[in-house]
């Protein structure tokens, strides 16, 4: 295993967590000279297993919750309540919640250990693997560590764009706990309306069981979360040297394309309300390779839209296409985005049309980068 300084991690919860990662990437053979389409393939394949297996925790949950109630009934203690307006009766069992309680935190802690393997083994098909020969945790690791714990990072306030908070211990249980308890109300309401469609004919046994698929579904949602964070921030690395080079080579020169940069990432996660792990890769590597300062809180110009549309062609051009570059590194281009980039098409701020744009973000997300729209 990897020599890493592991007491300079003072949680416990993410010390662990980078014992087993660093344990999972020492039995991974790194595939750091793979085609695109066979590393594609092989992220594929391993989305597909961890998928299967995050929904199987699912119903396996529900099995071990409803099997000895339906079983052994009496052992549970129930009372009945009727909910009002609906006038549903419903079962209560103090013994249930706390047996319940129990085994989330078991599915909980086997959705993490799962989601911390499934992150180390994309790295690898990436060719990722941490350092033998340093002291102290390499950061990349600690990143990648972070997104199989789902947690998202302080440090993002370095570049002074739509922070996110850190996670303690608490917190990181009730992010995964998020979504049980969903799964949980969406199973219970489930419940009710088999119950009033089915009325008595819908005994207990039916109704408990029946909601297995709507767990399965939440974990499964879960774990896609953490794959695609980990899929693209491997993938993003890959393309954002090839594409800063390419913008560098061409406006190191230019101040007007230059003072625009810090405006148009801060532009672009305001319009995501969101900022990624990968956005906040791309954005450190373009401020560091343009030199440009990095402010305690950067607030976008008013007339920002007004200075891009005043601009040269070429500018126009660029800025347009570190948008689009910006809104793809997460791996995804979302309705909002759609629209706002088809709005800006519109009103020729930039001079790029929503049908090129979609043929680019579908290059892009089957791995074949940027060089169709860096070419254009």
């Amino acid at each position: 295993m990897p020599r890493f300084d592991i007491d300079n991690v003072r949680d416990f919860t993410d010390k662990a967590a980078l014992i087993y990662f660093l344990k999972e990437s020492d039995k991974k053979v790194n595939k750091p000279s793979l085609h695109a389409d066979k590393k594609r393939n092989l992220v594929k394949k391993a989305k597909q297993n961890h998928l299967i297996y995050s929904a199987l925790l699912g119903v396996l949950g529900v099995l071990l919750l409803y099997l000895p109630i339906n079983i052994y009934p009496e052992a549970f203690y129930y009372k009945k309540i009727t909910l009002p307006f609906i006038n549903y009766e419903y079962k209560l069992s103090f013994i249930e919640i706390i047996y319940g309680l129990i085994l989330v935190g078991i599915e909980i802690f086997l959705l993490i250990k799962a989601d911390i393997k499934i992150v180390s083994k994309i790295a690898s098909i990436y060719g990722y693997s941490p350092s033998l020969n340093i002291n102290e945790p390499e950061a990349e690791t600690i990143e990648l560590v972070n997104i199989g714990l789902g947690k998202d990072r302080k440090k993002f306030t370095e570049l002074g764009i739509n922070p996110y908070q850190n996670f303690s211990r608490i917190s990181l249980f009730m992010l995964r706990a998020m979504f049980i308890i969903k799964a949980f109300l969406s199973n219970f309401i489930f419940r009710i309306v088999i119950q009033k469609i089915l009325g008595r004919i819908a005994i207990r046994s039916i109704t408990d069981f029946a909601g297995i698929p709507i767990y399965a579904f939440w974990n499964a949602y879960s774990a896609s979360i953490i794959i695609r964070r980990a899929d693209m921030r491997m993938h993003a690395q890959e393309l954002m040297y090839k594409t800063g080079e390419h913008f560098h080579e061409k406006y190191k020169d230019n101040p007007k394309f230059k003072n625009l940069i810090y405006d148009t990432i801060e532009f672009v996660a305001i319009t995501k309300k969101n900022f990624y792990p990968t956005d906040y890769l791309f954005a450190k590597h373009f401020l560091k390779l343009f030199d440009i300062p990095i402010k305690k809180e950067h607030r976008l110009s008013e007339n920002y839209i007004e200075k891009i549309k005043n601009s040269d062609d070429n500018i126009k051009e660029a800025i347009g296409k570190i948008m689009i570059l910006a809104f793809l590194i997460d791996g995804k281009l979302g309705t909002l985005e759609k629209r706002t980039l088809k709005k800006l098409g519109n009103k020729k701020v930039i001079p790029f049309n929503i049908t090129q744009i979609k043929k680019w973000t579908k290059e892009y997300v089957s791995g074949k980068g940027f060089e169709g729209m860096l070419n254009f």
